[in-house]
């Protein structure tokens, strides 16, 4: 019997699978195939939108915006007509008072006085008009809330889940159900081709402060999917997706972590990172023991990972996500994500608000690297800027196809990209066509060569040191994840 992996690339925008098979139980020569998703006409791609939407019958579809079948929405709310007081200009309302009600009684000073209280009565109208429309935009963004969780496409659960940030739960469907039914429609998928015939590596973005708690994460949804997959729906495809939502959702059962767990359903959970470098190194693409990063530009999130090569493993030492992607530029540049053309119409004042983030991060990194080997060692500052200096970059990930995005940071100055390349030495079905799409599958691909997570090796800052001459003089505290 052929030996299946599959290498699932659950994105925060879409899902890439890359299948290993391996002929001989295992023992004969590997090929590869990416798994092609059907679309509404039919038509096959390569990725599959990470989306769920809500159809009028409250059942679920997965992948495509169907809008024959969504659920209706509500009516957008609109921002109500609020009727304010009128203002007045204090100095001539003063003089056409004082004309008026003047005798010779009156003093000059009098027009004075009536200028300032009529400035009082001014201020104090502004003072109610400011509080009448604060109190419509909230009760605006309030409607806009209601109106907003009320909404009947689901994105970014991924993102939201395992990076904790952009929160698409809504209040009865939270972001690790929609993870769990997604990724149960992934499964019900793989088994109408391969049966139960295969495990499953995915990918999680962490770094090592994180990586055992979200492995825990990632094994108890698969295994949650797979429970519904095969314990609940018995391999039924049809009665899930004809279930309805709600009878869907007192099905759904949150297992938690075991390794019998792990182990029953045949499960590795690897750093997206990890898989993105296994890709190059896994034919010695990367030679290199030194210190560098790559930086994954996807549709929802950007990916930047500090690592190094030993014996031809990677190492990452640091992982940040940014809640910036592909669709990021595209919304504030003011066209959908999906019509693409980014060269002409991506915004120039977008591209360097997103390419400063990017350099922020590298700065602070390098800062922090800094401090901590002037306050924790006797080794010159000077040596780590040595150790750094015309390092590597590695891009990955569609955003790795415009120029503009692809640029050095700081000391980071040798750009590589994920190349076809990587295909040479491989027995690929489509080669020719997978290829030109080598920066978007890089890390399905790594994740289906990988073997087993206990393998993963991930490196803590003070392991940096052993780069630079010089011994410690403190004892080297282990340094927490910065999240942006």
């Amino acid at each position: 019997m052929d030996k299946i992996k599959i290498g699932l690339d659950f994105g925060t925008h879409q899902t890439k699978i890359c299948v290993q098979t391996t002929p001989d139980e295992g023992h004969g020569v590997p090929y590869y195939e990416f798994f092609q998703f059907a679309d509404l006409d039919g038509n096959k791609h390569y990725f599959l939108p990470s989306l769920i939407q809500i159809n009028d019958d409250d059942t679920l579809s997965y992948g495509y915006v169907d809008q024959n079948k969504i659920k209706s929405f509500s009516a957008l709310p609109q921002k109500q007509n609020i009727e304010l007081e009128p203002e007045f200009n204090p100095a001539k309302m003063a003089d056409a008072l004082f004309a008026k009600y003047a005798t010779a009684a009156n003093a000059p000073e009098d027009k004075w006085i009536f200028s300032k209280a009529l400035e009082i009565k001014l201020q104090n109208i502004r003072s109610r008009n400011t509080d009448k429309i604060k109190e419509a935009e909230s009760a605006y963004e309030k409607q806009l809330d209601e109106y907003n969780t009320r909404k009947n496409v689901f994105r970014y659960f991924k993102q939201s889940t395992f990076v904790g940030v952009q929160n698409t739960s809504t209040p009865f469907i939270k972001s690790r159900t929609l993870c769990i039914w997604y990724l149960a429609y992934v499964i019900f998928l793989l088994e109408e081709k391969y049966d139960t015939n295969f495990s499953i590596n995915m990918g999680v973005p962490t770094d090592e402060t994180t990586y055992s708690s979200k492995k825990r994460l990632a094994v108890e949804i698969l295994a949650s999917a797979y429970y519904l997959v095969e314990e609940v729906y018995n391999n039924d495809i049809n009665s899930f997706l004809n279930e309805k939502y709600e009878d869907l959702l007192k099905k759904t059962e949150n297992k938690m972590f075991s390794k019998e767990l792990k182990d029953l359903y045949n499960i590795n959970i690897f750093p997206e990172a990890y898989a993105n470098l296994s890709s190059l190194t896994f034919r010695g693409k990367l030679p290199t023991e030194k210190m560098s990063l790559t930086v994954d530009i996807g549709g929802g999130t950007t990916d930047v990972s500090f690592f190094s090569i030993h014996n031809g493993t990677p190492m990452i030492y640091r992982y940040w996500s940014i809640p910036r992607g592909l669709n990021y530029i595209a919304e504030l540049s003011g066209f959908d994500y999906s019509e693409g053309d980014f060269t002409s119409r991506a915004d120039s004042e977008v591209i360097d608000k997103f390419n400063r983030k990017k350099q922020e991060l590298v700065y602070n990194l390098i800062n922090d690297l800094k401090r901590r080997i002037k306050e924790e060692t006797s080794i010159p500052v000077q040596s780590l800027m040595d150790a750094l200096e015309d390092r590597i970059i590695v891009y990955s990930g569609g955003g790795s196809t415009y120029k503009f995005l692809t640029q050095p940071i700081s000391t980071f100055t040798d750009v590589k990209l994920v190349d076809s390349s990587i295909w040479n030495e491989e027995k690929v079905e489509d080669k020719a066509i997978v290829s030109q799409l080598s920066l978007l599958l890089t890390t399905a691909y790594g994740l289906s060569v990988g073997d087993k997570d206990e393998d993963v090796k991930l490196k803590s800052y003070n392991s940096l040191y052993e780069y630079f001459p010089g011994k410690h003089e403190k004892e080297i505290q282990e340094i927490s994840k910065d999240q942006c």
